[in-house]
Order: C-alpha cells, then sequence, then structure tokens
C-alpha cells in the first residue's frame, strides 16, 4: 500500500539532511572550487596573450612577402617579459630564403607596416648569418626576421 501526501503538508515528517549525509562530494566541492578559481585566475590571461600572439604571427603571414622570397621555417613566438617593467613582450622569428641582396631585403622591410599587437606597428629587426662562401646570385640567401611589440600585462605571470 502507498500513502500519498498533498505537497504542501507539513504533517509528514521528513528526513533532515546532515553534512556527513552530504559525503565526499560537497567536501570535494567546497576544497575543489578555490584551487580551481585560482587555477583559472593564472591561466585564463595566459590563453588571451598567447591568442594575441598568434594574431600577431599571422598578420606577419598575412603581409606580403618580398619578390623571389620564401618562408622556410614555422614561426617561433613568444610573450615573455624582457628587460625590465610591467609589460608583456611578444616576440616571432621567421625563417626565410631569398633571391635578393641584403640591401633589397633590408629597404623593403624598413617600410613594412606591420600591424602591432593591440594596434600601432611592429618593431622588425632582420639577421643575415654570415657564410664562408657563397655563389654571387646562385645561391638563395638565408635570413631571419623578427617582429617586436609590448602591451600592458594584464593578469599574465610571464609579464610582471
Amino acid at each position: 500500500m502507498e500513502i500519498v501526501t498533498p505537497a504542501g503538508d507539513e504533517s509528514f515528517p521528513r528526513k533532515k539532511r546532515s553534512l556527513k549525509a552530504c559525503g565526499c562530494g560537497c567536501l570535494a566541492a567546497v576544497l575543489l572550487l578555490p584551487v580551481i578559481a585560482l587555477v583559472l585566475a593564472v591561466v585564463i590571461p595566459i590563453w588571451v596573450h598567447n591568442g594575441k600572439l598568434n594574431d600577431f604571427t599571422q598578420r606577419f603571414y598575412d603581409y606580403p612577402l618580398p619578390p623571389m622570397t620564401r618562408v622556410e621555417d614555422s614561426a617561433q613566438g613568444s610573450v615573455a617579459l624582457r628587460g625590465n617593467g610591467n609589460h608583456c613582450d611578444y616576440l616571432v622569428r621567421f625563417a626565410l630564403s631569398t633571391e635578393l641582396s641584403e640591401e633589397e631585403i633590408a629597404r623593403y622591410y624598413e617600410q613594412a607596416n606591420i600591424p602591432g599587437v593591440d594596434g600601432g606597428h611592429a618593431y622588425v629587426r632582420i639577421y643575415f648569418p654570415k657564410r664562408l662562401s657563397r655563389f654571387d646570385g646562385g645561391w638563395p640567401v638565408d635570413f631571419i626576421i623578427e617582429i617586436l611589440d609590448s602591451t600592458g600585462p594584464g593578469w599574465d605571470i610571464r609579464c610582471h
């Protein structure tokens, strides 16, 4: 036989839950929530700056290369505090190869208008490794392009 009571009937005895009845699940939730919040407070700013780094890298790929020039390897990038201060420095390196002279490459990238991380223009550096021998006009010239920019640190621990 089943006894049915109306929902509002206060005369029907009900069990009270205790903390012991809650068990390990409630205790784990109470202990883990602050840890999860702390981890997210550290990780989310890192994700944001890594996303900005990816966008910054893509801006270089979107910028037209000089004639007879090609990208030789995938980009290497980082977000860090370089020097002193309270800011995030973005640095991305690209290995390129060209049939142009070093002077032509230098002139091309002096005029480069590559957008920075949060607007403005990125700073561009060029490195030409010195080789012991090279046929004039016969071999491509390998060189490294670095693009740099800075933003505020936000909550990213790498930038403080």
